[in-house]
Formats: structure tokens, sequence, C-alpha cells
């Protein structure tokens, strides 16, 4: 059920975006245990000058300003460790297939309740 959402303005330097969604998967997938049939990452490009950070547009996304944003979203029976590994390791990931410094990713987690998840065509409790 991992959810990871990626946001970012277009690179100059193009990027093979659907290699990197494999490697985040399959870098997830090891690290949580999780099989990857059950994880989904997604990257959506923000238009040209349709991100500001402290009133400054981008063209293209900077090394060093203008973060990738990361929301993830996990069941909320992990415990608050494994949460910590996983967002660490979606951002190592993230930084080492992208070639985006560490220091420029902002990644927030969301958690999903027990009886609050329809999946599969049925409401999931957990």
């Amino acid at each position: 059920m991992p959810f990871i959402h990626i946001k970012s303005l277009p690179f100059e330097q193009p990027r093979d975006i659907s290699e990197i969604l494999q490697r985040i998967t399959e870098d997830f997938s090891n690290v949580s245990g999780i099989d990857k049939q059950h994880i989904t990452v997604t990257w959506d490009l923000l238009s040209a000058g349709h991100y500001a950070v402290a009133g400054e547009v981008s063209e293209f996304q900077p090394e060093s300003a203008h973060p990738l944003l990361v929301e993830m979203l996990l069941p909320d029976f992990n415990s608050r460790e494994a949460i910590g590994e996983y967002i660490k390791a979606v951002a190592e990931s993230l930084s080492r297939h992208a070639q985006i410094p560490i220091n420029n990713l902002f990644v927030n987690c969301h958690l999903a309740r027990s009886g609050q998840v329809f999946d599969a065509g049925e409401m999931v409790h957990w």
C-alpha cells in the first residue's frame, strides 16, 4: 500500500524518470520487506515557472533550491522507527538515482488508518 509521490520542475539535463521510479520501488521494497507489487511511486513534473521558493521561480530543477517535494502515504501500523527508516531510504534512493543532492529534498509522510482506505473494491482494515 505504500504510495510515494514526487514532484519537481523539469530537469535541464533530462533524467530517465521511468528508470528512477523502478529503482526507488526496488530500494523501498528491499528496506521495507514489502513486495514491489504493493508499492506505488509517481512523479509529476511541475510546469516551468510554476514553483516559487521565497518568491523566486525557476524554469528548471535547480540542484540547491526548489527542493523536490515527496509525499509518502503509509499504513499507520508501522512503528515510528520504521517510518523514519522508510523516509530516509526514499530520500537516499531518490538522491542517488535522480542525481539530486540529498539536502535538496523535502519528504513528508502521512499515515493511513485502518478503515479509512478503500482498495480493490473494498474497505481495508488491518
